[in-house]
């Protein structure tokens, strides 16, 4: 099986529903057949063989799906771009993957011209020495090449946003996108009748197997191209959208919105949330706000997005929460181990460790990196993911942080992710991160970067409120606010920016 035969048989079945809504057009199922097979028919033409790298760069659009596709059935590799990236990031990925063609959203033409590649433009051909990508299709034919790539034969190179620094190229085989598809498809409710708002960039995992989980089963996707909370809020009304995926900050925003308290949630029957666990307090008023199943999945690029699954029996408000501040169990044919950090050997429940998975989801390597690829694996095939955890007795993923993120002070361990989740329970607190800093005294201390809801508390007051709650060495000893906390396409913060002024000078990496 073919990721693009996985789009062949909805379009064959009903090739007059609706596939794509929501950015003021529609396309049908066998519109996007067609004009997958023009893309492909015209990358062939402009002279990409089985194997080429072909870029894109766009906010969520149709294009993105007919460009995807197209690839595919040409037996191409598609490189998704992070439109945020600067031109200098861009032209380094492009060259990175080694690339032999672009196509481009009208508004980044600009931010690939310095590549120098041939670049298609998405209404926007005036660009110069760029093509026009309605021409470009009109010009090819529309027949299907079916040079789809299958098996461990390579279909996509993501270049992970992180937390860490310069992206690694990580290659996506045929068989794990559609392993992933199947997988995790089969875990939620999804079916032609669905419609799935996908505010998540299609170039992020989430984003992209997000929708292709929906498309693949003849279900409707509503694209959301600059998501806001507010924007959400009218998508999930507007279009009574059934199925939507989101960040615990924008559960909380919509939480607290009045007008969503008022909006009519009676399509939606599931919320899936990721990149951080939430609070007792917020699945509460999420579960009253929303009145739909709940969902919490844990991932990595490297691993799809398909890991584990924390699911609605676990949130439910009269049952035990105890695992709420998990990221659920496994998914079916995913295993998972955590191994000592010092001496890499399993560890027993309850034991904070690296987490390590294995499985049909975990990508082939990083591209043209065959020593981070090694360095990702155990001897034993399993991927590192760099995050640090404990399994609990009945297989329950507890996730601490990033080992990059832990900090170590007077040779103590301290998780920042249980100060955050401490310190996220004070009600002047809308968003936290907490980071190491230098210290003379015990080489690093917590420091918490905290957003304000409303106006600053005190700083003591921060500090005794976590004092309250958890061994004092593992508290902030400073407290600085702030506007808005960096965050990557995932909603995962950027903590190597928020650390970087503070360790200038000194001899700690602080990707």
């Amino acid at each position: 099986m073919s990721v693009a035969q996985l789009m062949r048989t909805p379009a064959a079945a009903h090739p007059g529903a609706i596939a794509i809504d929501g950015d003021g057009r529609q396309a049908t199922f066998g519109d996007l057949e067609q004009a997958s097979n023009r893309v492909a028919n015209a990358l062939i033409a402009a002279g990409v063989q089985r194997g080429d790298r072909v870029g894109f760069i766009d906010r969520n659009s149709t294009e993105y799906w007919e460009t995807f596709l197209g690839a595919l059935k040409a037996g191409a590799v598609l490189v998704p771009l992070n439109f945020r990236l600067s031109s200098d990031e861009v032209s380094w990925a492009l060259n990175d993957s080694g690339a032999k063609i672009i196509v481009a959203g009208s508004a980044f033409a600009a931010t690939t011209a310095p590549s120098g590649l041939p670049t298609v433009v998405i209404d926007g051909g005036s660009a110069a020495g760029a093509l026009d990508y309605s021409t470009w299709l009109a010009s090819a034919g529309d027949g299907d090449p079916g040079r789809d790539a299958i098996g461990d034969e390579i279909i996509e190179l993501i270049y992970s946003s992180g937390t860490t620094g310069r992206p690694k190229g990580v290659l996506v085989s045929a068989a794990q996108q559609v392993w992933s598809v199947d997988a995790f498809g089969g875990c939620f409710d999804v079916d032609a009748a669905s419609r799935s708002l996908v505010p998540v960039p299609y170039y992020h995992v989430a984003g992209g197997g997000w929708a292709l989980i929906t498309l693949s089963r003849g279900g409707r996707i509503i694209q959301a191209r600059e998501p806001t909370a507010e924007s959400m809020l009218a998508q999930i009304v507007g279009y009574r959208a059934t199925n939507t995926a989101m960040v615990p900050a924008v559960m909380q925003i919509l939480t607290q919105s009045p007008e969503a308290q008022s909006a009519d949630f009676s399509a939606l029957r599931q919320v899936v949330y990721g990149a951080s666990p939430i609070s007792e307090s917020l699945l509460r008023a999420s579960v009253s706000l929303f009145n739909a199943e709940l969902f919490q999945s844990y991932g990595l690029s490297e691993t799809m997005g398909v890991t584990t699954l924390l699911g609605p029996e676990q949130h439910r408000l009269d049952g035990d929460l105890s695992k709420l501040r998990s990221a659920g169990r496994a998914v079916d044919g995913i295993e998972l181990d955590i191994l000592d950090v010092s001496t890499g050997k399993p560890l027993p429940p309850g034991d904070v460790g690296e987490i390590v998975v294995r499985g049909p989801s975990v990508m082939p390597g990083y591209w043209q990196r065959p020593e981070a690829t090694a360095e990702a694996f155990t001897e034993d095939g399993f991927f590192r993911t760099g995050d640090m955890g404990s399994l609990d007795e009945d297989g329950f993923l507890f996730i601490r942080d990033r080992i990059k993120d832990m900090i170590v002070t007077g040779g103590e361990n301290v998780y920042p992710a249980e100060v955050e989740s401490a310190l996220a329970a004070h009600p002047g607190v809308a968003d936290v991160a907490v980071i190491g800093v230098p210290s003379p005294r015990w080489g690093e201390t917590p420091l918490a970067v905290i957003v304000p809801r409303g106006a600053e508390p005190a700083a003591g007051e921060i500090i005794e409120f976590a004092r309250a709650r958890l061994a004092h060495y593992k508290c902030p000893t400073q407290v600085v606010f702030i506007g808005e906390l960096p965050r990557n396409p995932s909603g995962k913060v950027l903590k190597r920016e928020l650390r970087a002024p503070y360790w200038e000078g000194h001899g700690r990496h602080v990707g």
